[in-house]
């Protein structure tokens, strides 16, 4: 496959059985049959392919925004057997990492920081797999095949963004920088409604939450709740009027479009 780069880049794994496995770049989701991917991608909506399709198909991502997808896909007699969604960045926005103090040491050292691989998922700083295997064998062969991509362009860096286990081990064995980040996270432990929420607090805190409640109420903001399925285009509109608005109240652009 070709990059904007002009990279081919198509790799056998040093230590492949089979004669016919390779890793490819593959530009489109497209190019990816969907079910193949969903089975190494699990239940997350944000790794599914038809997201990473939309992303694509809508012009969210893209080389001319600075998006260039270069997904690696690992084939085993020709059926996709391990993938890693990858992206050529000439910039740092949307990656909710804040790298902009290395992208000047490097101007300041006369070095081109941009571009890059970025290993995530575009937007979101959800955790999750990178590494789309089933076995460790073959997250250590996405993860040196992106390296000999990154080596094989000249690019700068490689980053693998808010991965979670068993990604984690697999990239500990490498020679990678390893970032550790704070995220705060509510899970639900089984409450059966609000009021057994409430209850595994102080009174302090309880009174307090049901007096802002209380003013929500009194100022007549109420909330309804639209299953995907249920929603209208006037839902949606609402929704994305939100969304920008929240990006203008931060000087920002939003990445999304509707």
């Amino acid at each position: 496959m070709e990059t904007s780069q002009n990279a081919h880049f198509e790799a056998k794994p040093a230590d492949a059985e089979a004669a016919d496995t390779v890793i490819r770049v593959i530009p489109r989701m497209a190019d990816l049959d969907p079910a193949a991917w969903n089975a190494l991608a699990g239940d997350s909506p944000f790794l599914s392919h038809a997201f990473l399709h939309a992303l694509e198909t809508t012009g969210c991502v893209g080389a001319d925004i600075g998006w260039e997808p270069v997904h690696l896909a690992l084939f085993r007699d020709g059926k996709l057997d391990a993938a890693m969604p990858l992206y050529i960045k000439h910039h740092s926005w949307g990656e909710f990492v804040f790298d902009w103090a290395w992208a000047d040491a490097y101007r300041r050292h006369g070095l081109n920081y941009y571009p890059k691989l970025v290993c995530c998922i575009p937007f979101s700083p959800v955790p999750g797999a990178r590494l789309l295997a089933r076995n460790d064998a073959d997250r250590s062969t996405l993860i040196q095949a992106a390296q000999k991509l990154m080596q094989d362009l000249n690019f700068s860096s490689l980053h693998i963004l808010f991965p979670t286990e068993p990604d984690h081990a697999a990239l500990e064995a490498t020679p990678l920088m390893h970032r550790s980040g704070f995220q705060f996270h509510w899970n639900n432990a089984g409450y059966a409604d609000f009021d057994a929420f409430l209850a595994v607090m102080t009174h302090d805190k309880r009174k307090k939450i049901r007096q802002e409640r209380k003013k929500l109420a009194n100022a007549g903001i109420s909330f309804r709740w639209v299953e995907g399925a249920e929603s209208t285009d006037a839902d949606w509109d609402h929704f994305y009027r939100c969304y920008a608005d929240t990006y203008a109240r931060h000087r920002s652009e939003p990445h999304l479009n509707r």
